[in-house]
C-alpha cells in the first residue's frame, strides 16, 4: 500500500487493512521511469486523488488499453 493510500485511509478514518506487499518489492513488477510534462503530471495526480487510485494503476490500465489497440 502506498504512502498516499495510507494518508487517504487515515483522513477517511478507515482502519488499516492487512499490509500488502508494495509493487516495488514484487518479483512480477519492474520499475519504469518516464518523463512527462509538468502539467500532465499535475492532472494525473489530481485524477488519482479524485478516483482514490495509485498513479501506477492508472498508467498500467492506460498502457494495456493502448497495447490492445495496436
Amino acid at each position: 500500500m502506498s504512502k498516499f493510500a495510507k494518508v487517504i485511509q487515515t483522513v477517511k478514518g478507515e482502519e488499516e487493512q492487512a499490509k500488502v506487499r508494495g509493487k516495488s518489492r514484487r518479483e512480477d513488477y519492474v520499475g519504469l521511469k518516464v518523463y512527462i510534462p509538468k502539467e500532465l503530471h499535475r492532472r494525473l495526480k489530481l485524477r488519482a486523488v479524485e478516483e482514490e487510485r495509485e498513479i501506477s494503476d492508472i498508467v498500467e490500465a492506460a498502457l494495456e488499453t493502448w497495447l490492445e489497440k495496436a
